[in-house]
């Protein structure tokens, strides 16, 4: 049986060290581990396989190529046996402490930037994908042949769940296909998550019983890991038909438990993102979108591409690959916030049919005006309906 590995790609400026003492020390962290001891003289540092007689080879890695980029920058790719791990018990927590652990807090590296992540068949289908996707998602609305137009429900603004469900009925009316929580707002004094989801879900559903279309309702439901499910169940019991989650905030495998403890779509929000990708320790977005798509998120966000360079918004391109290429498992809704009237027929060109655009603030105030400025997105987009 031909072995399988988990192959990594890091950006690393090293510091003290050569590059290719980094390369091997790096790896060796990743599997056997590394000693290092704080002396007069700075911190000597060592792999434990150089001094302990006992360890296992079937668990050492291998370091695979060293490329050097621009001065003192390389691009380095290490790869390690899958056997290291368990996806079903350890899983994505125990493999991020392999590989975005103590890669950005190592004394011989300056900077590191995770770029890849190459997971093998054998770890890639213990995970399920989205629960509906794309097509599933087409299929559940009965809207085929365009994108998604939806909206961002922020009760934060002042909205108490009585004007929260009067907000979700003008934008139901006026034909809006979905409408999410603000990241910011699960259960607050102003706006509670059992009476909000309980009078949004009756609002539409006498307006799918009068008019016959379905609005999408996902309900924000992070929280600690110990409440989790039961923020979800109280979600879905009061009526929602989605649930919302912030990774960033709680973990990535709030994914996996929503998509496999809730049979309804999952919407993965990136707030905090930033943190994670941006600066000179980062790990590239790319990963995460592939990671979401993997773990079940049906919808996930892109970002806009507005007033953004050439570059940008070539990565931006690379996320919507990553959740919409033909794969064994489901295709994941890229999302993208920030639409206006002005910037949304290049929008529609970049990012297709298959798009999720998020509106807010100034659809609120009435369904006639909610409706015309629907239609006017539609128009830029060259939409009939």
């Amino acid at each position: 049986m031909t072995q399988e590995n988990i192959t990594v790609t890091y950006q690393l400026t090293p510091k003290v060290e050569s590059i290719h003492k980094v390369a091997d020390l790096l790896l060796a962290e990743m599997t056997s581990g590394i000693q290092y001891i704080s002396t007069r003289k700075g911190v000597e540092m060592y792999k434990c396989e150089d001094k302990l007689p006992f360890i296992d080879g079937s668990i050492k890695g291998e370091i695979l190529s060293v490329e050097e980029q621009d001065e003192d920058t390389y691009l380095v790719k290490l790869s390690f046996p899958t056997t290291n791990l368990d996806p079903g018990l350890g899983g994505i927590p125990n493999l991020w402490a392999m590989v975005a652990g103590e890669v950005f807090s190592l004394y011989f590296i300056e900077g590191a930037k995770f770029v890849e992540l190459e997971l093998p068949p054998s770890f890639m289908n213990h995970y399920k994908g989205p629960g509906f996707g794309i097509e599933g998602i087409r299929e559940l609305l009965k809207v085929k042949n365009r994108p998604l137009v939806g909206a961002i429900i922020k009760p934060n603004l002042g909205l108490n769940p009585e004007r929260t469900a009067e907000v979700v009925s003008i934008l139901a009316k006026a034909g809006f296909d979905f409408v999410k929580d603000d990241e910011i707002c699960v259960n607050s004094d102003l706006c509670s998550l059992t009476k909000r989801v309980k009078l949004v879900a009756q609002t539409l559903d006498i307006i799918q019983e009068h008019s016959g279309k379905k609005m999408l309702y996902m309900a924000n439901v992070t929280s600690d890991f110990s409440t989790l499910g039961r923020a979800a169940e109280i979600a879905i019991s009061s009526g929602a038909n989605g649930l919302m989650i912030d990774p960033f905030c709680i973990g990535l495998s709030s994914i996996d438990y929503l998509r496999n403890s809730f049979p309804c779509p999952i919407y993965v929000h990136r707030v905090g993102y930033g943190l994670f990708c941006s600066g000179n320790l980062s790990i590239s977005y790319e990963i995460f979108s592939k990671l979401f798509r993997m773990l079940g998120a049906d919808f996930s966000h892109v970002g806009g591409i507005w007033g953004k360079s050439e570059k940008a918004q070539n990565k931006v391109a690379k996320y919507v690959d990553i959740l919409r290429k033909p794969s064994s498992i489901r295709a994941t809704w890229p999302v993208v916030s920030g639409i206006s009237l002005e910037n949304m027929a290049e929008y529609y060109d970049f990012y297709g049919d298959d798009t999720l655009f998020l509106d807010h603030i100034d659809i609120y105030k009435d369904e006639e005006s909610s409706a015309r400025k629907l239609r006017a997105l539609k128009q830029k987009m060259g939409l009939n309906s």
